[in-house]
């Protein structure tokens, strides 16, 4: 699958990339685009019925559609790098479109979208943006998700403005005087204590697993850089410098075990060569 995806979306991967990006730079623009196809997708399958008697829904949808396209765009023909404020500006947009259709599902009793806030969350996790934007996420769904389950239980009055479905259509999903029928604070409340849960818990873990995946990627690079400066040292038989550095070095017990050998040796040849050495 992922190799198919990697050759329907190759044109705009070989147009995007640079030269001169860095690993994590690449990274992060074959996600985005990845996930900016799909999100393309998505949003053309409401039916011409959908647009055609639900102004929410087609406005949430034209929005993401501009929204992806402005996305190819930036990245496959101006070929800038995914910034945090083009990923802040991006996802925004994004979350626009979710609230407008998840609106409308909750109006209609039917699908609801806000769990698209998890993706964009583990997406923000993984291609390892400050945390303060994905903080911004976490509390902006956990109030959408507040906000709604209010409306279901009191009814407000929010869930009749324009634009959303017609009574008539809400009427054949919820037989009621006012449609849709309050849930009552009972089951508004445990149905947001679940979603809330499912929600933070999946953020935690995955906060977690990515968290420990970039430690031990930062551990490995700088393992490496130390190595290497202790390889350039040893290679100029500058011993003293080399075994210092050996004893301060952070480094896996396998690599510091071939390197003390090393050093052994070295130590036992020198008095052999020249002194020029």
């Amino acid at each position: 699958m992922s190799a198919l995806i990697e050759k329907c979306l190759s044109p705009c991967f070989r147009r995007a990339f640079k030269h001169d990006d860095t690993p994590l730079e690449i990274k992060r623009k074959k996600l985005l685009l990845v996930v900016t196809f799909f999100v393309f997708l998505m949003s053309l399958f409401p039916t011409a019925r959908s647009y055609e008697n639900n102004t929410l829904v087609a406005i949430g949808c034209f929005i993401c559609v501009g929204n992806c396209i402005f996305s190819f765009a930036w990245f496959c023909i101006f070929r800038q790098q995914p910034s945090e404020g083009f990923i802040i500006t991006f996802l925004g947009v994004f979350s626009l479109s979710i609230f407008a259709v998840d609106f409308d599902g909750r109006v209609m009793r039917g699908t609801q979208y806000w769990p698209f806030f998890v993706t964009i969350v583990d997406v923000l996790l993984v291609l390892e943006y400050k945390l303060r934007v994905t903080y911004s996420f976490v509390i902006l769904c956990s109030v959408w998700l507040v906000f709604t389950k209010v409306e279901e239980a009191f009814r407000f009055g929010l869930f009749d403005i324009e634009g959303t479905a017609s009574q008539s259509s809400r009427r054949e999903a919820c037989e009621c005087d006012k449609v849709p029928c309050p849930t009552g604070f009972n089951q508004a409340f445990a149905v947001l204590i679940i979603q809330l849960l499912i929600f933070l818990v999946d953020f935690v873990c995955t906060r977690g697993f990515a968290a420990a995946v970039l430690a031990e990627k930062n551990r490995i690079l700088s393992s490496i850089q130390t190595a290497n400066r202790i390889a350039e040292s040893l290679s100029r038989f500058d011993l003293e410098s080399s075994a210092t550095m050996l004893q301060e070095a952070e480094i896996p017990v396998d690599l510091r075990n071939a390197f003390i050998s090393i050093l052994s040796n070295l130590r036992s040849y020198r008095p052999y060569l020249p002194q020029s050495v």
